[in-house]
């Protein structure tokens, strides 16, 4: 049996939350059965590396008609008719270790979706958790990821992303709580597993009705989106925190 990366096993232990479950697009393990499946029921898919990280990749992938799909990478399009010739294409660009994603209709600014990236620590083990950054990103022209490097895209404050994009019907401070809400459960599930852990970085996803997602979980989150916003005061509070990732420069 193939190795089966960290994703699968949080979407396992998030799915046991009845909460939790709710925020959680449906996911499955990397099969041909599993991947027709899904288009059946969702018409779109997403399929990513269970150990990925910064959107790397990710593919998306959507039934136009019975036997005709649309392949979407990176920038890049490609329509394939027939099952046989889409799974062979898919396969060249998987590996075992892949998942099988509903898609979210993400809400978006200027037809770019956009996510939210959430940071939520605690000075020691014994310390309670509070959720000490978050930042927009919104995906560059063209691209199905919201990594800012590898999509060429932009961050923006959550406020103001959330009252540019095509969610903007919901009040914002509604939204933004169910983003902390959500991310400090999680953290609480995560936890149990890993008491020693002090630091998580959360993907979330807001669709156009303002309804909230877990998209991913990182144990490393990088934090140069912080850096890339005017205000350097969330970066400072996160560092603060004694987090000491890869990437770390100093502000004044």
């Amino acid at each position: 049996m193939a190795w089966v990366g960290y994703k699968w096993g949080m979407y396992k232990i998030f799915k046991r939350d009845p909460v939790l479950a709710s925020a959680l697009p449906e996911t499955r393990l990397w099969s041909q059965t599993n991947l027709w499946s899904m288009l059946d029921l969702y018409g779109t898919v997403i399929l990513k590396p269970s150990a990925g990280s910064r959107g790397s990749g990710i593919i998306q992938v959507t039934q136009k008609a019975k036997e005709h799909f649309e392949i979407h990478w990176l920038s890049q399009k490609r329509l394939v008719t027939g099952k046989k010739a889409a799974y062979a294409m898919l396969q060249k660009l998987t590996h075992p270790s892949y998942l099988i994603q509903q898609r979210i209709p993400l809400a978006e600014i200027s037809e770019r979706p956009m996510d939210i990236r959430v940071i939520v620590q605690r000075r020691n083990k014994n310390a309670p958790w509070t959720v000490t950054g978050c930042v927009a990103k919104v995906a560059g022209k063209g691209y199905i990821v919201t990594n800012v490097t590898r999509s060429q895209g932009s961050v923006l404050p959550v406020r103001q992303a959330i009252a540019k994009s095509t969610a903007k019907q919901v009040p914002t401070e509604k939204v933004i709580k169910h983003l902390m809400d959500c991310s400090l459960l999680a953290t609480k599930r995560l936890s149990v597993y890993s008491p020693q852990c002090t630091v998580l970085g959360y993907d979330m996803g807001v669709d156009h009705r303002g309804k909230v997602w877990i998209i991913e979980v990182n144990g490393k989150p990088i934090l140069s989106h912080f850096l890339k916003l005017k205000d350097k005061s969330m970066y400072r509070k996160i560092i603060s925190y004694g987090y000491n990732p890869q990437f770390t420069k100093k502000v004044k």
